[in-house]
């Protein structure tokens, strides 16, 4: 068990060294693709052993691997690993057209791989501070990212990136604090005020007004992270000006770690507060979320920014299920996030292939994109059905558990006044759950419209003049195909350590 924390460490870490020191556009991709294979390899042994022999802890407790964080480690090898496939075409392309020269391939590499570090440790930390300090990591490297172009927009983009998100991280940090006074009048050892395994069995004796503020703060902080409303103004910029690998993993993996940093407080905040608390807030930003990204898909005219604002909605609606709670609505949020990481991670995928073609992010000035690139075209689609959420893609059922646990559950702690007693108040709670079913399911319908309008508008019709048609296979190619498999496969079947894995990952979130 050792040896594979260590391994989930050091294989980014030595990986961004190499990185710095290798020049070979070759040796780099090679460098990339082991790192990757031996962190995937380690996540694999440690999710059977915590399958088998239930959460562990390593290097002197401050390694804490349960189903939720295992869980976590999947996604961030699944997406990780497929951009590293992604990034062998990608990025030699860039270099070929003179975009970035050879010696920036070393720049770009090592701070994916610290990127991807500072998300590994952030999953697996027991310390909630420690967890907060590798959050803040990622800002330092993905500033770097974002900006890598260096043109103007870019450098935009990652300032204001800088700013936001250094700001959340700031307030999290404030919450954090909090949560480390409250746990002061508790534990006798002060080194144990923020591990994780310290403070869930004497959560109920923590002081619960303190637990409620410092909740407040990190799910703000952390929320600018996800990208919640209204925390989310760097997120479309963000994503239009960065390289398509590196806005697959802040879609499809920063993001997912960020959730995760709120869900784990959350839990201790649960054991002392009712948990309708926390529930109304995620659920609040969940709908605000959702309903404002569903109207900023249907004015979209950038591709790229269609995408980010359906990372705000797909993020929303996860916050929903969370809100909701309870065994379905919880279930639903976990298998959403995994869906949402697939799908939109190829996404990007394509948007990154269409750039490079048409050198353009304009939707009107991209057409016949089925006759100029067809596997791109077939990934375009794929994801944009996915994203709908329309069968037989596996976003499809997470929704629909998400939406059946809101019309059956309503939002906890919800309630309503009346003059005719019982009566009265239970056609109230069936008013609220029949209006915000019908909220979520209008922002849905709007998403769908509008995504896939632009997206068929992309694909067929016929290409400008001056585009070259016809797309040759490459190792690019491989992550779409196995992630469209993913995404069919997953709503009909799921394999049993990933079903294990949601299943118990859902019991540690629903506190009795």
């Amino acid at each position: 068990m050792t040896i594979a924390v260590v391994v989930l460490l050091i294989a980014p870490l030595l990986a961004g060294g190499l990185s710095l020191v290798v020049h070979r556009s070759a040796w780099l991709h090679g460098i990339n693709l082991t790192s990757i294979g031996a962190l995937v390899t380690a996540e694999t042994v440690l999710t059977h052993m915590v399958l088998s022999d239930g959460p562990v802890l390593a290097l002197g407790e401050l390694v804490y691997l349960d189903a939720l964080s295992t869980f976590i480690l999947f996604i961030i090898g699944v997406v990780g690993l497929a951009c590293s496939f992604y990034m062998r075409s990608y990025m030699d392309e860039q270099v070929a057209r003179g975009v970035i020269a050879p010696s920036q391939l070393n720049q770009f590499f090592f701070l994916f791989h610290m990127f991807l570090l500072a998300m590994v440790i952030a999953t697996i930390a027991n310390s909630v501070g420690i967890q907060w300090v590798a959050i803040e990591a990622t800002t330092l490297a993905t500033t770097f990212l974002i900006a890598f172009w260096k043109r103007r927009e870019s450098l935009e983009a990652g300032w204001k990136y800088l700013i936001l998100c250094s700001v959340g991280i700031s307030l999290a940090l404030f919450g954090v604090v909090l949560l480390y006074y409250s746990s002061l009048h508790v534990l006798s050892d002060a080194s144990q005020g923020l591990n994780v395994t310290a403070l869930l069995p004497v959560a109920d004796r923590l002081n619960p007004q303190v637990l409620k503020l410092a909740f407040i703060f990190i799910l703000v902080g952390y929320g600018t992270k996800v990208g919640l409303v209204p925390m989310h103004s760097w997120l479309p910029d963000a994503y239009t000006e960065a390289p398509a690998p590196v806005v697959a993993m802040l879609a499809g993996v920063l993001e997912v770690v960020a959730a995760y940093a709120i869900l784990r407080v959350r839990v201790i905040v649960d054991h002392a507060v009712p948990f309708a608390f926390a529930g109304e807030l995620l659920t609040l930003l969940g709908f605000a979320s959702l309903v404002t990204a569903a109207f900023f898909i249907l004015i979209q005219h950038n591709y790229k920014r269609l995408f980010a604002y359906s990372s705000i909605e797909h993020m929303g609606i996860a916050m929903i299920g969370f809100g909701i709670g309870g065994p379905l609505g919880t279930f639903g949020g976990l298998f959403h996030l995994m869906n949402h990481a697939l799908a939109k991670s190829m996404a990007f995928f394509a948007a990154g292939n269409i750039h490079r073609r048409f050198r353009t992010v304009e939707i009107e000035h991209v057409q016949g994109l089925a006759m100029a690139q067809p596997w791109t075209a077939t990934a375009l689609m794929i994801s944009g059905l996915a994203l709908s959420a329309l069968p037989p893609f596996a976003a499809f059922p997470s929704e629909v558990q998400i939406l059946t646990a809101l019309a059956s559950q309503g939002v906890p702690g919800m309630e309503f006044a009346g003059t005719s007693g019982m009566v009265t108040v239970a056609l109230s709670d069936q008013f609220s759950r029949v209006a915000l079913v019908s909220v979520f399911l209008i922002a849905a319908v709007l998403s769908f419209g509008g995504l896939l309008y632009r997206i068929t508008g992309m694909v067929w019709g016929t290409p400008s003049e001056g585009i070259v048609c016809g797309e040759r296979w490459t190792l690019g190619h491989l992550p779409i195909i196995l992630l469209t498999v993913a995404l069919i496969g997953f709503s009909v079947f799921l394999p049993q350590p990933i079903k294990e894995l949601l299943e118990q990952a859902t019991s540690i979130l629903v506190v009795q």
